[in-house]
């Protein structure tokens, strides 16, 4: 499991095919280069942990360096808590623990240690077979300023934060006022 060459030794062992042999998904037939070529194209990164919590798989779109997450490829493999650094240990062990349990299928954590200037979400989704069964936890990772700020431009609307608190008036980008009226909430630009 702690070979930096888990990913190899584990292809080779179990015969693992690659490049443009089909694979028969539930509702598609892929290349394996066509599963890549998706998976790497995700806006956000992604990782696999099977029912072991074993790390199996991360779309490597970026250098661990660039990663909201870290990873890298001699990490494949490894158990989960290998993955993380030791003060998270008992963060990570709940997480398991909420979507092994079935007490949630999904967890949402911030990570606020990226700055100001992003919104960065982990989330945690359980996932099992057709018979219910747990088989692992699918990670994405998404910095969510981004999105937040395209849906902003394009409603128009603004954030709670932009509001004065003591006129009760929010500001747009064109730093024209709008006065709100307080008891039907309607506003109205002036």
């Amino acid at each position: 499991m702690y070979a930096d060459d888990w990913l190899e030794q584990a292809a080779e062992a179990v015969n693992a095919v690659e490049g443009d042999t089909c694979v028969k998904l539930d509702r598609g037939l892929l290349t394996v280069d066509q599963i890549n070529y998706f998976l790497a194209s995700m806006p956000m990164e992604l990782t696999y942990a099977d029912h072991n919590n074993q790390f199996l798989y991360y779309n490597h779109i970026l250098p661990a360096e660039e990663m909201l997450a870290s990873r890298t490829p001699g990490q494949v493999g490894n158990p989960l808590a290998k993955c993380h650094p030791k003060q998270a240990f008992k963060n990570v062990e709940w997480v398991i623990q909420q979507l092994r349990s079935g007490a949630t299928d999904a967890v949402r954590v911030n990570v606020p240690t990226h700055g100001p200037d992003k919104f960065v979400v982990h989330n945690y989704q359980a996932m099992h077979d057709k018979e219910g069964n747990y088989v692992g936890i699918n990670e994405y990772i998404l910095d969510m300023k981004p999105v937040i700020d395209w849906y902003l431009e394009q409603t128009g609307q603004s954030l709670v934060g932009d509001v004065d608190a003591v006129s009760g008036a929010s500001k747009n980008e064109s730093k024209e006022e709008v006065a709100v009226d307080a008891v039907s909430g309607a506003s109205v630009k002036g």
